[in-house]
């Protein structure tokens, strides 16, 4: 898969460019193991290195090597695992290798029995041949993370292959009688001989082996011997930034002189990050009647699915093999989970965590603490912030208490009554002095002045305020308890610039691939996806993409360009003016884009699963911002900035990708903002917002119902401008979240086209909609537009114009978001029932899809083998050798075509539902064309909003049409039909569900016997859901 190749590579060029200074060596070769024959490499080594120094008698050689399959090599690798198991040819010696110093590194996976076959094999083998070995073999484990394995390795290799071949020279070519590796004690400044680095690039997934951390016995402290442990499981940000709220919320106390917390530090890290940061400091023994603490917050994607940055470690977890060991024995944790209750495994991966630690030993300070998404969470998520250290600390301390001179409840107070130090933000550029500027957040709000800012006066008329009324005071103790996710922030002068290291670890740049996907993209490294094609599936005119389109060809990046656009689709989509009707179709437009995929086929998918994509913030967002920091700090945007003491990028990247600057704010960020307000008033009416006693109606009707943005709260408060900093800006708001979309194509049918592009087809709503207006909000009943939607319509207008000619083509950064839940059935025998409204409908339209290719294959494959039969004539000849599949692999391939030809396609039932039949009826053709040609049984519609008649919606016509009654019935209990529900969920999968659940208890007698045969339904993976608020 390209793991071994880039690691190898890596290597072999931080040689060869000199990026590590330390290495005595002065060129690699970098080559595949099967090209040992055409280079001559035994040959080579058959005599000392000519050209090295004296005191260097051997030549230098990495092997880097995965294990597919069962044990299989790689292909590239297979000629030569070949002919090392063999005993040397006669053209070489009894020992080929006497003259080479060897390291080797494998790839594995533990979830297979022979783990590192192929790289274990190469090491003993080398051996054998008369090579000496420099260090032991490293084996890497894909199931538990490659990096904690790999990064040692490649920092240790080349010293260790140094001291090898130096050693080697002292003792007069004798080799080591073990595998222990010689300490040089000098290194020389060359060693003229090149390091031969060989690799593969066949399928791999990769693998660690970990040495266990020796016990520790220290005597009982005051304070924690280990850090607070941080970790996080997160998909759309949320959970990362508690987790990294609850960090920096600590730390920032660490740094008042007058706080003595039990725990000294803290590491804030990904859950996928535990073997490499964390697990030798929990394995342990900490100081007598001690624990380590740890806090995990972690959401739950999909219907049960963990996060991306946190299935290895689930994984790990979930293993027997773990259950021996009992690696929580010495720790202390707390468990939040993030879920949400349209789905009916509310909070599972974070309930699987809480479990399993408590099984593996752990001690469990509170119980685990669930909060919903559907009803906010807040709820949950600020009390047990302001909780959860106090807890874990008195938990490991032994005691009830923290020990230290400031009480418990200060590490759960808000920042505001703490009062915590001043934050240094260090600014040094070209364009500005070397001047500390300084941020404090006062725990006493000024006298109140009258307010001349939009923000204030509309925050009065909400309350109904007289002019001499005060705005409302809150206390401390209702305003929510986390604080700024960022530890540093520094603008860096070209000096400073030239001085930072520049390259990126090995580890960096190895292709990731997650080990139950096989995917090589992620949100941190996604792909560059061109659009191929674009189409509006509602009945939407054109006119408007025609004249859009005129803007976005020559430039489709071009920030002016887009908002020129944006403006010409709001002109032409009027949301208020005129027909209601319209109005209304005129904010449903909904459109299916096809982007490309590598056609290396790095990117693969299934139908039901999802596709992230990443997008900018808007052009007028990131402008205000700019004109803001430059205006009121001197910062360029050119300038570039280092956050957290990563690589440096300008101040515009910075604020164009990095922060949210149009989802609406939240209260925490609310809280923070008023810290900056210079207005006394401004500084009230923000942290009155914030309050969750006295502003939670306020919030409700100024910021939810509005969707104000931080931009909103900045042009309405202005005197926060004036004195919140860069890094207050960085440390305020969250990430921008990616937009996931149902994936609605098949590559089955892809591949059958034959196009020659590899693809794939999302379908999506345009956001665009009014807020409510309001007679005491002036900025109400505003026009708000999706940012990722909005953005999508511009850059594809060519493509809905259907063009002629050339232009040039936009490109988006996507990667895949794969489910283990919402697949077709293997059986193609299940009958299905698919309930999706609106463009719920997407994932079934790649369901049928793939269900219509799986037929035409079968059709295709018994027409050839009746073509076929009895025609073949021999003449080939075929080492077994030289098949690059296992003899497992082969059996079942025959098992599977034997199963295939059996295989009967099963009924497939549809319900729809949407407005209007004449303008967002999606897929209205592929549909009746799947019912026509017999890959549809049944095709149910519902609208809900047809002129003359009354609303009706999928749920209705479930349970009050006679035939839909009988047929789900039917297929239900006398078919076992599996049933997919996709679609919004804030009602209607509730609702959908009720509706099954009210028919199925006519036949069941009951409705209790009915919510319970739908349970078992859940249980056994027949009723799936796919939905969102």
């Amino acid at each position: 898969t390209g793991n071994a190749e880039h690691i190898a590579k890596d290597l072999g060029e931080s040689i060869n460019e000199k990026k590590i200074s330390s290495s005595a060596f002065t060129s690699a070769t970098v080559l595949e193991l099967d090209q040992f024959k055409r280079k001559k490499l035994f040959e080579s080594w058959s005599s000392p290195p000519e050209d090295g120094d004296a005191k260097y008698t051997k030549h230098a050689l990495v092997v880097v090597c995965s294990t597919t399959g069962n044990g299989d090599a790689p292909e590239n690798a297979g000629r030569f695992v070949r002919f090392v198991k063999r005993k040397p040819p006669t053209t070489l010696s009894d020992a080929p290798m006497e003259h080479v110093a060897y390291s080797v590194l494998g790839l594995g996976d533990t979830n297979y029995d022979k783990f590192c076959e192929s790289g274990q094999l190469i090491d003993k083998k080398l051996k054998e041949w008369g090579g000496t070995r420099a260090m032991p073999v490293a084996c890497a484990d894909e199931a538990t993370g490659l990096e904690a394995t790999v990064e040692p390795w490649v920092e240790e290799v080349l010293g260790k292959l140094e001291a090898t071949c130096a050693a080697a020279s002292a003792s007069g070519g004798e080799e080591k009688k073990d595998d222990t590796t010689v300490d040089a004690t000098t290194l020389p400044e060359q060693l003229d001989q090149k390091l031969v680095v060989a690799e593969e690039t066949a399928s791999t997934t990769s693998v660690q082996q970990s040495s266990p951390a020796p016990a520790v016995t220290q005597e009982i402290a005051k304070e924690s011997t280990t850090p607070l442990y941080v970790l996080y499981g997160s998909a759309t940000g949320n959970a990362e930034h508690i987790a990294k709220d609850v960090a920096a919320t600590y730390e920032l106390y660490l740094k008042n002189p007058s706080f003595i917390g039990y725990f000294s530090s803290v590491v804030c890290c990904e859950l996928n990050d535990y073997k490499k940061k964390c697990l030798s400091q929990w394995e342990t023994e900490p100081p007598s009647n001690t624990k380590h603490g740890v806090i995990i917050v972690c959401s739950t994607t999909g219907n049960a699915d963990a996060p991306e940055n946190s299935d290895r470690f689930v994984r790990w977890l979930k293993r027997k093999s773990t259950d021996s060991t009992q690696p929580f024995k010495h720790c202390a944790y707390a468990v939040l989970a993030l879920g949400d209750t349209n789905y009916d495994v509310f909070c599972a991966t974070g309930k699987v965590i809480d479990k399993r630690l408590k099984e593996l030993g752990g001690t469990r300070c509170c119980p685990v603490a669930l909060a919903d998404e559907a009803t906010g969470l807040e709820e949950t998520v600020d009390p047990w912030t302001g909780s959860v250290i106090q807890k874990l600390a008195a938990e490991c301390n032994g005691s009830t208490r923290i020990q230290g001179s400031v009480a418990p409840s200060a590490v759960a107070a808000p920042i505001a009554e703490a009062a915590p130090p001043k934050t240094i933000v260090k600014e040094t550029s070209s364009s500005s002095s070397s001047e500390e500027k300084k941020m404090e957040f006062d725990e006493t709000v000024p006298a109140v002045s009258q307010s001349s800012s939009v923000g204030v006066a509309t925050i009065r008329n909400l309350l109904s305020l007289l002019p001499k009324d005060a705005i409302p005071a809150v206390d401390n103790k209702s305003l929510p308890s986390m604080v700024s996710s960022l530890s540093s922030c520094e603008l860096v002068n070209d000096e400073e610039l030239q001085g930072r290291e520049r390259g990126n670890s090995v580890a960096d740049n190895m292709t990731v691939s997650s080990g139950s996907s096989g995917f090589h993209y992620t949100l941190n490294k996604p792909y560059e996806s061109t659009v191929l094609s674009a189409r509006y599936l509602t009945k939407t005119n054109v006119e408007c993409a025609k004249k859009a389109s005129e803007l976005v060809l020559d430039s489709s990046t071009s920030d002016e360009k887009i908002v020129e656009a944006k403006n010409l689709y709001n002109n032409h989509f009027p949301l208020a003016i005129g027909d209601e009707i319209e109005c209304t179709k005129n904010g449903k437009r909904v459109i299916e884009m096809t982007l490309s995929l590598p056609d290396d086929f790095t990117l693969e998918y299934q139908p039901g699963d999802s596709v992230g994509l990443i997008v900018p913030n808007t052009p007028e967002s990131t402008n205000f911002i700019l004109s803001m920091l430059e205006k009121n700090h001197g910062v360029l945007p050119s300038q570039k900035i280092s956050v957290d003491s990563n690589h440096p990028i300008t101040v515009e990247e910075a604020i164009r990708t990095t922060i949210d600057l149009c989802s609406p704010m939240k209260k925490k960020r609310l809280f923070m903002l008023s810290q900056f307000a210079a207005d006394p008033e401004e500084a009230l009416a923000l942290r009155l917002l914030s309050s969750n006693e006295k502003g939670n109606d306020l919030f409700q009707r100024y910021v939810e119902d509005q969707n104000r943005t931080v931009i909103d709260i900045l042009k309405e408060f202005p005197s926060c401008q004036q004195l919140i900093t860069l890094e207050g800006l960085l440390g305020c708001l969250p990430a921008i979240p990616p937009r996931y979309y149902s994936v609605c194509s098949s590559p089955l049918a892809d591949r059958q086209a034959e196009n020659g592009n590899y693809h794939l087809k999302v379908a999506f709503s345009v956001v665009d909609f009014l807020t409510p207006s309001v007679s005491e909000d002036l900025n109400s009943g505003k026009r708000i537009g999706g940012l990722a939607t909005r953005y999508l319509e511009c850059i594809c207008s060519p493509f809905l114009n259907n063009p002629s000619g050339s232009f040039k083509v936009p490109t988006v950064q996507i990667f895949p978001k794969p489910t283990h839940e919402f697949r077709l059935p293997t059986n193609m025998s299940t009958p299905l029932i698919l309930i999706g409204p609106g463009t719920g409908i997407a994932p079934f339209i790649g369901f049928l899809s793939h269900r219509q290719a799986q037929i035409s294959s079968l059709e295709s494959f018994e027409a050839a083998e009746t073509a076929s039969e009895g025609t073949w004539r021999g003449g080939y000849e075929l080492d077994p050798e030289e098949l690059h599949i296992s003899k497992g692999d082969s059996t079942g391939l025959n098992l599977a075509l034997d199963y295939v030809r059996k295989q009967k396609t099963g009924e497939i039932d549809l319900y729809f539902g949407c407005r209007y039949s004449d303008h967002d009826y999606l897929y209205e053709d592929e549909l009746e064309a799947f019912k026509s040609t017999g890959i549809l049984s049944n095709l149910y519609t519902a609208f809900s909003r047809e002129h003359g008649k009354e609303k009706v919606y999928v749920q209705n016509i479930m349970q009050d049409k006679p035939e839909c009654k009988q047929r789900l019935t039917e297929m239900i209990l006398n078919k076992d039909a599996s049933v997919y529900v996709c679609g919004d969920g804030n009602a209607m999968g509730k609702d959908v569900q009720e509706a099954i659940v009210n028919v199925l208890a006519d036949k069941l007698e009951s409705k209790q016997s009915a919510l319970a045969y739908l349970d078992q339904m859940k249980t056994s993976g027949r009723f799936v859901l796919d939905i969102w608020s």
